[in-house]
């Protein structure tokens, strides 16, 4: 096998904060080839296809349906549906000899629309769900975090169909059920947080991530009643003074006003874009501009000046107390009957009170977005008139798309299992290898532990069947081969020294994920615990015995 690993070198030359994408391109996983692309070395690839099994499991027991759709897309249904305007400067596109223009695909809702409406004619061929693994691509202005913020990445996306929106619904709900799924097999502690849809559009949206302090996004919860949500869309209750924002849409062509209105959120927040934009929508090419306001003669003038040509009503938020007067009669649209409307304006944050329980307060973790389901409605089927003729009406087809990062999952997974070390640990369903066998004494001994590890099973599973690493580099020192396999972060290595030559005795090293805790013994055999590493010396006998007791006390779901 191709192991490119890197020797551990002197700490002077260790970088001040090492990453997990120097730790994954030091350990042979990844090999970048340019800025936001990367090369997945066959250690990688394991674990992504261990990772592509359990969502091919999960996705085709709730009736998914594999394709492959094409990578290369025309632009033509992305203009039907508005995206071709609306996506912008991460659409990589391109020209083919004829000088027609092509898209690398980004995500796929035109191209499996396209192909449901010419392929299904009735009701009776409905529901539908259509899923693919594929590379996807996105011209990232800063690509950056190895594969978390790529140029190119891995992704699964399915794209359901259903006659009804109630119907659409419940596939919503049987997908999120399945998203839980594969992410409690995969072993990783994650959040399903309440999200904005974005420019893939829709009205019901959900987001998993994995939680872990080095992660870009903040996710907001309570504790009282189970409520999560992305700081974006999170929902708090709090009370302060008004503070006002004058928000001007702006057009992008030729940068003049096109219209204006007053935000007033409490005191101490900030306004939030995402719930100004869902009630009051930008047309394509236009943006939205926030500048804050104070109670000055200088603020009353800013708002007087350059007036927009609409002058619309304040958006007042309903934890908001008030504003002076003085301001209040200087608001865009407050002489020409425009009233407030009132809701939700602000970003909540920690500290707030639940707005979904009485008596809950809101806290934040940092998070890593590795899945986003959403239901659709007709946001593309109507723009691509794909409809249905069902009890005797016509009507559009609902949809929904259920997105997973897989190559997000490898990156992601690896941060939140790093050693300090400088190693890893994965999660046991999607390591490399669950175990390797490093024989120094020898390889004549390889045979009979591999024999053992054949009979261990995990709830009737033989978990290390096609799932060990033999390491028989025996031309590189016994250190750098043991370094390896720390590096590497098998989750067992069995090392056979001179104690196995004299008396059968293996070495077990065990790198278990930080959400696992060993038992002190397992069949009789005790465990001694050094810092995040638990070891133990068996007698081959009781080798697949001793494994089982570990691996069935461990975490027996994640390798059913």
């Amino acid at each position: 096998m191709l192991l490119p690993t890197k020797k551990a070198g002197k700490k002077t030359d260790a970088p001040a904060v090492a990453t997990t994408t120097d730790m994954l391109t030091k350990a042979g996983y990844i090999y970048q080839s340019s800025a936001g692309i990367y090369t997945l070395m066959p250690m990688a690839q394991r674990v992504m296809d261990k990772i592509e099994r359990i969502i091919d499991d999960e996705m085709q027991a709730v009736g998914g349906q594999k394709l492959a759709m094409p990578t290369l897309l025309t632009p033509d249904n992305w203009i039907k549906t508005g995206r071709w305007q609306s996506t912008g400067d991460e659409l990589f596109t391109l020209q083919d000899r004829r000088q027609s223009k092509l898209i690398l695909g980004p995500t796929h809702e035109e191209e499996v629309t396209a192909i449901v409406k010419s392929m299904v004619r009735s009701f009776r061929e409905y529901p539908l769900r259509l899923y693919q693994t594929t590379r996807k691509f996105r011209d990232e202005a800063r690509p950056r975090a190895g594969l978390l913020r790529g140029r190119e990445f891995v992704m699964k996306d399915m794209y359901s169909f259903d006659v009804t929106r109630e119907q659409a619904i419940e596939t919503f709900h049987v997908l999120e059920q399945a998203y839980r799924r594969c992410f409690d097999r995969i072993g990783v502690p994650y959040a399903v947080a309440d999200a904005d849809s974005g420019n893939i559009g829709g009205s019901l949206s959900k987001e998993f991530h994995f939680v872990h302090g080095s992660g870009e996004d903040t996710v907001l919860g309570c504790r009282s009643c189970g409520y999560t949500a992305n700081e974006e869309r999170a929902r708090g209750r709090c009370s302060g003074r008004g503070s006002a924002y004058l928000a001007t849409v702006v057009d992008g062509a030729s940068g003049s006003r096109v219209a204006q209105r007053l935000i007033v959120v409490p005191a101490g927040h900030e306004p939030s874009l995402l719930k100004i934009k869902q009630a009051w929508p930008l047309k394509p090419g236009q943006r939205l501009e926030l500048s804050s306001l104070d109670e000055t003669p200088q603020a009353q003038a800013q708002i007087r000046a350059q007036p927009a040509t609409d002058m619309l009503g304040p958006l007042v938020d309903a934890c908001a107390l008030g504003l002076p007067e003085e301001l209040a009669a200087s608001a865009p649209g407050a002489h020409n009957g425009q009233a407030a409307v009132a809701g939700d304006w602000h970003v909540a944050r920690a500290g707030d009170s639940c707005a979904q329980c009485a008596d809950g307060v809101l806290s934040a973790q940092r998070a890593i977005e590795v899945g986003h389901i959403f239901y659709l409605g007709d946001r593309y089927s109507r723009a691509m008139d794909l409809t249905v003729l069902h009890q005797g009406e016509r009507g559009y087809v609902q949809m929904g798309c259920y997105g997973i990062g897989v190559s997000r999952i490898l990156q992601a997974a690896a941060e939140c299992s790093s050693f300090a070390d400088g190693g890893l640990r994965w999660p046991l369903a999607i390591a490399p290898f669950l175990a390797a066998i490093v024989p120094l004494a020898g390889a004549s001994h390889v045979p009979r532990v591999y024999s053992a590890l054949g009979q261990v099973a995990v709830g009737g599973r033989r978990v290390f069947e096609n799932n060990v690493a033999v390491d028989d580099r025996d031309y590189l020192s016994p250190g750098f081969r043991l370094y390896d396999a720390q590096l590497l972060g098998f989750p067992v290595t069995l090392v056979l020294g001179k104690a196995f030559a004299a008396a059968s005795e293996v070495e077990v090293q065990l790198r278990m994920p930080p959400t696992l805790r060993l038992p002190a013994a397992a069949a009789g055999v005790e465990l001694e615990r050094n810092k995040d590493e638990y070891r133990a010396h068996v007698h081959l006998d009781r080798l697949a015995e001793f494994l089982g007791c570990v691996l069935a006390d461990a975490c027996p779901q994640t390798l059913h």
